[in-house]
C-alpha cells in the first residue's frame, strides 16, 4: 500500500514572524539602511520602493515567480546602488528575516505526528527567499528534519496558486494526489487549488491576525509603523504559544495574551519609567492585584536590568483599614456600614481590628445577630454603627486600631517601607485606599507620610485626602469611565487576580510579624495560573523585540488600552460566558462573592433595570446584553451614558 504524502505551507502555517504583516519588515529594513547611509528615504517610502521593486520584478519575469536577487536588481536600479550596496541591503533583509522568524509552537506536535505517519514531510512556499537559507531557519525553529523536502516557488518558477508547484512536488516525490494531504493558511492556494487536483486539504487559520491584532497593527494601508506591527505580532505569538484543551481555556488564554497582556505590560513599563524619573528606589507591588504586575516587572528587569528594586507586598484594604478613618466619623461609618447588598457583623468588626470574641463580651444582647456571618438588615447595620461609634466605645476602638497599627508598622519596616524612603506603591486602583492607610501608619494622624502610588486607574479623591500623589495610567492616556461603569474596575481586577487568598490579619512567627492569608475562596487557581502565564507569555514576546523600535509612550498606552476597551464594550458571547461568571468580591472581608453577569429571563432583566438591588453587583451591562435582551439593555446603557454626559459626569 502506498504511504501517504503530507505537505504544509510554510509562512503563517508552520512559522510566522515577529512582524504582524510580512511587508512591515520592509519598514524596519528601511530604517536600518537609512541609519547606515544607504538611502535618504523615509522608512515608509523605502518600504513602498521595496514592494514596488518586487512587483516590477514579477512583471519582468516570464515565470511571474522571482528570487530575492532579481528583486534587488530592480531595487538597486531604482535607488542607484552599486553591486556592493545591493548585496549589503539584500543580506540585511535576510538577517532581519532570520532574526524575526518564529516557529508556531502548536504546530510542532502536529508535524511530529505527521512525520511519524508519512516518513518525511513536504514544505511548499510561494516565496522569493533562497531555499538553502530558509531550510536552515526552519531546522532551527524545529520545523524541518533532514529528510524533509522544501520547494520554493521562486526557484521552481511555478507556484501553488496555479497548482504547478504541487505537480513539481509530485514529480520529485513520486507520490499520487489521491494519497496526498496538504495544509496551509491561504484559502485558494492551500485549499481550493489542491482540492481541484484531487489532494485533500485543511485550511489552517491559527496564524492569521485576529480582529484585535489587526486593530493593534493599526494600518489601513500596505504598511504599519514598526512598533505597532511588533506589538500586534507579539499578541499573535503569545496567542499561538498554547494549545487549549477546552473552549473555556481558549478564552482565558486569548484574553490573557491579547488583552490583559498588552494592557498590563504597558502599565508596568510606564510605571518603571515614571519611578526612575522621580528618583524612586523601591517599588512595592501591592497584593493581590499587584502580583501579576510584579511578575511582569521581574520579566522586564531580567531583560533590561536597572537599579530599581521591585518587591511584592502582602497587603489588603482590610489589613490597614481604620487608622486613616478614626478621626473622621463619616469615613469611619462608611467603612464599617457601607451601603452594599451583603454585610455581616464580622465584616463590620474586622476593619476596626475587632472580632466575634470581642463582640460576645461587649455587644448588648439587643444588638447581637444570631450568626456573626449573617447578612445584617439596614436597620441592624445602623444600630450597630451607632453603638460602635458612640463615645463610650471610643477607647476600645482606638486601642484595637493602635495594636494593629503597631503590628503593621513593624511588618512594613521589616519590608523596608519606612517614612522618608524614596518608595512608591503599585496597584490596579481605584480609590488609593491602601495608600491613604499606609500614609497614616507611616506618619501620624496630623502629619501623614506622603507616598506616591502608580495605578492602572484612579477615582476622584476620597476622604480623607491623600497626602501624596495617586497617578493613574489610564487617567493620563485614555480615561476609563470608572464612575459611570463600575464593571471596569471588577473586570480588570478579575484579569489581575493572584494565586493566593486575601491578607486578613497579622500573626507573629519566629519573633516577626507576618501576614495571615485566608483561603483563596471560590476561584479556580489553575485558571488564574493559566491566565497569568498567558500575560507573561505576551510580555516575553514583546520584550524579544523591545529594542527594535521604541514607541511613543502616549501612543503605545492608547493602543494597549484599546483591546481592553473593546473587550469591555463589545465582548463576544464566549468571553462573557467565562469572564462574566468569574466570582469576585469587593468587600473588605471576602465573605460573599458575586459575578458580573447572570442568566436572566426577560422578567428578571426588567426587574433588574427597575431596581438596582436586583442586579449583579457592578453589573456588566455590555456583557449582559450579549447573553440576551440586547436591545433593551443597550438602550438602558445608552440612556445612562447620555445622562452622565448631560450632567457633566462622563467619566
Amino acid at each position: 500500500m502506498m504511504s501517504a504524502t503530507i505537505s504544509y505551507d510554510v509562512f503563517d502555517t508552520v512559522v510566522t514572524r515577529d512582524f504582524a504583516h510580512p511587508r512591515d519588515l520592509f519598514v524596519h529594513l528601511g530604517t536600518q539602511l537609512r541609519e547606515r547611509g544607504a538611502h535618504h528615504l523615509e522608512p515608509l517610502d523605502f518600504a513602498r520602493a521595496r514592494w514596488a521593486a518586487e512587483l516590477t520584478a514579477r512583471k519582468l519575469s516570464p515565470h511571474t515567480e522571482v528570487v530575492l536577487d532579481e528583486i534587488y536588481a530592480v531595487l538597486a536600479r531604482q535607488l542607484g546602488w552599486d553591486e556592493a550596496a545591493k548585496c549589503t541591503a539584500r543580506d540585511l533583509e535576510l538577517a532581519i528575516e532570520s532574526r524575526h522568524l518564529r516557529g508556531v509552537p502548536l504546530m510542532r506536535p502536529v508535524l511530529h505526528a505527521a512525520r511519524a505517519e508519512a516518513g518525511r514531510l513536504v514544505f511548499l512556499s510561494d516565496m522569493y527567499l533562497p531555499s538553502a537559507v530558509l531550510r536552515t531557519w526552519l531546522a532551527r525553529e524545529g520545523v524541518m528534519e533532514p529528510q524533509d523536502l522544501l520547494l520554493i516557488s521562486g526557484e521552481a518558477r511555478v507556484n501553488k496558486n496555479s497548482g504547478a508547484l504541487f505537480l513539481t512536488a509530485q514529480r520529485d516525490t513520486g507520490s499520487q494526489f489521491a494519497h496526498w494531504h496538504h495544509a496551509g493558511d491561504h484559502p485558494f492556494a492551500d485549499v481550493v487549488k489542491p482540492r481541484q487536483l484531487g489532494i485533500t486539504a485543511t485550511h489552517l487559520t491559527h496564524a492569521q491576525l485576529t480582529a484585535r491584532e489587526r486593530k493593534a497593527r493599526g494600518s489601513s494601508g500596505e504598511f504599519a509603523l514598526v512598533w505597532r506591527s511588533l506589538l500586534a505580532g507579539a499578541m499573535r505569538l503569545a496567542r499561538l504559544e498554547h494549545t487549549p484543551a477546552t473552549d473555556r481555556e481558549a478564552v482565558l488564554w486569548e484574553v490573557g495574551a491579547t488583552v490583559a497582556g498588552p494592557l498590563f505590560y504597558g502599565f508596568v513599563r510606564w510605571t518603571l519609567a515614571e519611578a526612575r524619573k522621580r528618583g524612586v528606589r523601591r517599588l512595592y507591588f501591592l497584593a493581590r492585584d499587584g502580583q501579576i504586575f510584579w511578575r511582569i516587572a521581574q520579566a522586564i528587569q531580567a531583560v533590561e536590568p536597572d537599579a530599581l528594586e521591585c518587591h511584592y507586598l502582602l497587603a489588603s484594604r482590610l489589613l490597614f483599614a481604620g487608622s486613616a478613618e478614626l478621626d473622621s466619623p463619616g469615613a469611619l461609618r462608611t467603612l464599617i456600614a457601607p451601603n452594599v447588598p451583603f454585610h455581616s457583623l464580622r465584616q463590620m468588626l474586622l476593619p476596626l481590628g475587632l472580632d466575634e470574641t470581642w463582640a460576645q463580651s461587649h455587644l448588648p444582647d439587643r444588638l447581637r445577630p444570631v450568626q456573626s456571618e449573617a447578612n445584617l438588615s439596614p436597620a441592624e447595620r445602623e444600630a450597630l454603627a451607632d453603638w460602635l461609634l458612640a463615645p463610650a466605645q471610643r477607647p476600645e476602638l482606638q486601642a484595637a486600631l493602635e495594636r494593629r497599627t503597631a503590628q503593621a508598622r513593624t511588618y512594613l519596616a521589616d519590608a523596608g517601607l519606612q517614612p522618608g524612603e524614596p518608595v512608591a506603591l503599585v496597584d490596579a486602583g481605584w480609590f488609593g485606599t491602601i495608600q491613604r492607610s499606609l500614609e497614616h501608619m507611616l506618619g501620624s494622624t496630623n502629619a501623614p507620610a506622603p507616598l506616591t502610588g502608580f495605578y492602572l486607574g484612579v477615582m476622584p479623591p476620597g476622604v480623607p485626602a491623600l497626602a501624596g500623589q495617586a497617578i493613574g495610567y489610564t487617567n493620563q492616556f485614555a480615561p476609563l469611565p470608572l464612575m459611570r461603569e463600575e464593571s471596569h474596575k471588577v473586570l480588570i481586577e478579575l484579569m489581575a487576580q493572584s494565586d493566593h487568598g486575601q491578607a486578613t490579619s497579622f500573626v507573629q512567627r519566629d519573633g516577626r510579624w507576618t501576614v495571615q492569608l485566608q483561603d483563596a475562596g471560590p476561584i479556580d487557581l489553575a485558571e488564574i495560573r493559566l491566565f497569568q502565564k498567558a500575560v507573561l507569555t505576551f510580555a516575553r514576546c514583546a520584550l524579544a523585540t523591545a529594542s527594535v523600535a521604541a514607541p511613543p509612550e502616549d501612543e503605545f498606552a492608547r493602543v494597549v488600552i484599546g483591546p481592553y476597551r473593546t473587550l469591555h464594550d463589545h465582548p463576544t458571547i464566549r468571553e462573557v460566558r467565562v469572564l462574566g461568571f468569574l466570582p469576585h468580591s469587593d468587600q473588605y472581608f471576602e465573605q460573599r462573592h458575586a459575578t458580573l453577569c447572570a442568566n436572566l429571563s426577560l422578567r428578571a432583566t426588567l426587574a433588574a433595570l427597575a431596581d438596582y438591588r436586583r442586579r449583579p453587583p457592578h453589573w456588566w451591562v455590555a456583557g449582559q446584553a450579549v447573553l440576551g435582551h440586547a436591545a433593551l439593555l443597550r438602550t438602558f446603557r445608552w440612556t445612562k451614558m447620555l445622562w452622565w454626559k448631560l450632567t457633566g459626569r462622563s467619566e
